[in-house]
Formats: C-alpha cells, structure tokens, sequence
C-alpha cells in the first residue's frame, strides 16, 4: 500500500473517531513501544523472557504500530513543518557525532 492510500485511511480514522481520539492512540501504542523495548532489551542484556520467541516479534509489531501513529500525527502537523525539525535535529546529531570523535581521538 502506497503513502496517499495510508493517509486516505488515516483521514477517515480521524473522521469516524475524532482527532483526539486518534492522538490518544498514538499515546498509547507509544507506551506500548516502551514495554516492549524494555522487555527485548532485559531479554538481550539478562536473559529474562529467554524462552519467550514473542518478545522480538512484540517489539517489532509495536515498532510498526508507532510508525503508523507517527505517519498519521506528520500528516495532521505538516509533513514539510516535521521534515524541516526533523533535518535540523538530524544535522545537530551529526554535528555530536563530530565533536565527540574529535574528543575521543584526544584522549
């Protein structure tokens, strides 16, 4: 499915449940995000819920649920507003990057 038919369905979301509705849907699938990290990453780090082949697939269902939230919340903002921050957050990140390299090599 293409981006216009996605943004199709996001609108009638909106239209059969309400704006607020949709953000607050948003809320929750990023929580649900957190507990799933947290239960992959104690999963890798402490072998907690080793047994458990659910985990990596929950976590992976809970990425792709934030990232339909996240498509449909750069639609109602402005996809041109988002990707400008989103371009100036990225440059600041490589700019980091840069600064702490150079830290790092003198040590």
């Amino acid at each position: 499915m293409d981006k216009e038919e996605r943004l199709k369905i996001y609108k009638q979301a909106e239209t059969l449940w309400g704006l607020v509705a949709q953000y607050d849907q948003a809320i929750e699938e990023m929580g649900e995000l957190i507990v799933a990290i947290n239960k992959y990453k104690r999963k890798c780090l402490y072998g907690e819920y080793a047994q458990n082949a659910k985990v990596e697939a929950n976590l992976i269902e809970e990425i792709a649920d934030v990232k339909m939230c996240l498509e449909q919340l750069e639609d109602f903002m402005g996809k041109e507003k988002v990707d400008e921050v989103f371009d100036k957050k990225i440059n600041k990140l490589q700019e980091e990057i840069k600064e702490m390299s150079k830290r790092c090599k003198n040590k």
